[in-house]
């Protein structure tokens, strides 16, 4: 890395998996470790028109094919580098929860595969790869019961079925991105563990890959 631009750093993993208490975590390790800001995002990004309709549609508010949906978060992605970029440029690090393994994993299906959606996100790719990408990997069942104590009211890929396909769809998201952008980047964690345990691991990948 060089010593100006900011870190990028991204978490992904099936709803339930610790992001939001991870992505916390990381984010002040980062900030204490560069003396450097180091904000925290999230996709979908509600700052655009595409997030807004986005987050509708993930209760059921609004229905869309999920190819349609596929599209939406490429567009909101697009929007979200453009605010992303400058703060990156000027030495802001960003520990993002979600980015284009995530519409990987839970928008490809019959009409358009894992690889389709990673082509559809080459121009996201180009202008903002990701640093690393962080992947919290956890049962369905445990994923399940947090979300029940977390949440007032279910996702549309909140059903068991539906998560352990998007699980799987992960596997191949990462395998293809890995094939694409290089393996070194990609850091698979065992997030059913203790949260400090979990914590820990990550600090320790994720500073050997960057600083």
């Amino acid at each position: 890395m060089n010593n100006t631009r900011g870190y990028f750093i991204v978490f992904e993993g099936c709803d339930g998996c610790g992001k939001t208490t991870q992505t916390e975590r990381l984010r002040t390790a980062i900030a204490e470790a560069t003396g450097r800001p180091c904000l925290y995002e999230r996709e979908p990004n509600e700052r655009n028109a595409a997030g807004a309709i986005i987050r509708s549609g993930l209760y059921g508010g609004v229905r869309f094919l999920t190819e349609s949906m596929a599209y939406l978060h490429v567009a909101d992605r697009l929007e979200h580098i453009e605010f992303m970029l400058p703060l990156l440029e000027s030495g802001t690090h960003i520990v993002c929860d979600r980015y284009y393994p995530s519409n990987m994993a839970y928008n490809s299906g019959d009409a358009l595969s894992v690889e389709d959606i990673y082509e559809l996100n080459r121009p996201c790719a180009m202008r903002l790869a990701p640093d690393a990408i962080v992947y919290l990997d956890v049962p369905p069942e445990v994923t399940r019961a947090r979300r029940e104590a977390d949440r007032a009211s279910e996702e549309i890929y909140d059903a068991d079925d539906k998560q352990r396909q998007i699980r799987a769809r992960f596997e191949n998201a990462l395998d293809h991105i890995a094939k694409m952008e290089g393996e070194a980047k990609i850091i698979r964690i065992n997030a059913a563990r203790p949260i400090d345990e979990v914590a820990d691991e990550i600090w320790n990948r994720v500073s050997a890959l960057l600083f």
